[in-house]
């Protein structure tokens, strides 16, 4: 009579390799996912890119701001840690049984794999990387105990015992949730009412034709109108304009979000007595001439920020084909003109934001992002 199949009893050496690199992989990508998850709800700087943030389709955060990322705020990357945890605990126990009841719980995880899949294709309209890590992991384990182990039944107790592991893990990553959640509406509570203490001083008129992000073909139709004085060479705008991805990830139905040139650069502002950052105006020269692709251009420039030169900034207008209207004075006299536009807010220091018509100086915090408009469509969905 031939032997039953089992991995942990009479598996080969490559076959304990295979395994334990999976579930390693595995553990690895749910660890960054659970992190990722509360790095996201709950931002401590001014925010920026990640790992798992490709583009406006091939990101985590939708799927992380969704409702589907956690279970009553456990993130759901935590319940495949558990599952990786109690494969690789097999190689203590050495059991069968656990083993026949891996395969059922390695079953009803790739369900539910296929599951976030399609709603994330479907519903949210992006992919995240990491998740797809996670989804072909999950389904090379499960193909991998189906064709490696003829064990497959369930066991009670090795259920109960991984059901009781799992209550214990959740228990505390729910505390840890309210915990954070708790200490953010205390926040809300102050920076809320500091904002509504604030006059509201309208948008610029009229509105800019540079945008980062646009939900609505008219400015002031968006829940959320983000206006932005910023210079192309200021280290803070920078870090501002880092935080605009995940504002256009969270709310990108919801918001629009407009740029004026303010150079601290006597090339262009009158204001200054001297050039500050000697190529914020040609930056934001070049910027001028390429509108239909604003945001694009306005992340390039700050991506090199650091080694920005005359000569890069050139080149991307040749490379552009708009050397021509980036060396003409009407590219000078729109950057001036909506430069100008900034003085009737008097505008001291970059980067100064108009939330709604609030002015707001400096780069605030992206947690204290999301709090000040997720209040704003609270509003607008009460008017509605």
């Amino acid at each position: 009579m031939s032997q039953e199949k089992s991995i942990i009893k009479n598996g080969t050496v490559n076959t304990h390799i295979v395994l334990i690199v999976l579930t390693l992989l595995t553990t690895a990508v749910t660890i960054y996912l659970t992190k990722h998850f509360f790095d996201v709800r709950f931002p401590t700087g001014l925010g920026g890119a990640s790992l798992c943030d490709i583009n406006s389709f091939l990101n985590c955060d939708a799927a992380t701001h969704s409702n589907i990322s956690n279970i009553f705020g456990v993130p759901i990357a935590v319940f495949g840690l558990l599952i990786s945890i109690f494969v690789l605990s097999n190689y203590i126990f050495k059991s069968l049984k656990i083993e026949g009841s891996l395969y059922y719980i390695l079953a009803a995880n790739l369900v539910g794999c296929i599951i976030l899949f399609i709603y994330s294709i479907i519903v949210l309209g992006s992919l995240c990387p990491f998740c797809t890590v996670y989804y072909i992991l999950s389904t090379a384990l499960f193909l991998f105990f189906h064709f490696k182990s003829s064990q497959k039944s369930l066991d009670i107790k090795t259920i109960l015992s991984f059901g009781a592991v799992t209550l214990v893990v959740s228990i505390i990553f729910i505390n840890i949730y309210s915990s954070k959640n708790s200490k953010n509406s205390q926040i809300a509570n102050s920076l809320i009412k500091d904002y509504n203490s604030y006059e509201n001083l309208g948008n610029p008129k009229p509105a800019s034709p540079y945008r980062i992000a646009s939900a609505t073909e008219k400015f002031e139709d968006a829940p959320i109108q983000l206006t932005i004085f910023s210079d192309f060479q200021c280290p803070a705008c920078k870090h501002l304009s880092n935080s605009m991805h995940a504002l256009v990830r969270k709310y990108k139905a919801k918001i629009n979000i407009q740029y004026f040139f303010y150079p601290l650069d006597s090339n262009c502002n009158d204001k200054m007595t001297r050039p500050l950052h000697p190529l914020a105006c040609q930056a934001a020269y070049l910027s001028s001439c390429l509108p239909a692709k604003f945001s694009t251009v306005h992340d390039e420039i700050f991506e090199n920020q650091s080694g920005l030169s005359l000569k890069w900034i050139k080149d991307y207008a040749q490379e552009n084909n708009v050397t021509k209207c980036f060396t003409s004075e009407n590219a000078k006299k729109t950057v001036v003109s909506l430069l100008k536009q900034g003085e009737e807010f008097n505008i001291q220091s970059t980067p100064t934001m108009l939330l709604n018509g609030v002015k707001i100086e400096g780069a605030l915090p992206l947690n204290q992002m999301y709090i000040l408009m997720d209040h704003l469509i609270k509003q607008h969905e009460q008017k509605i």
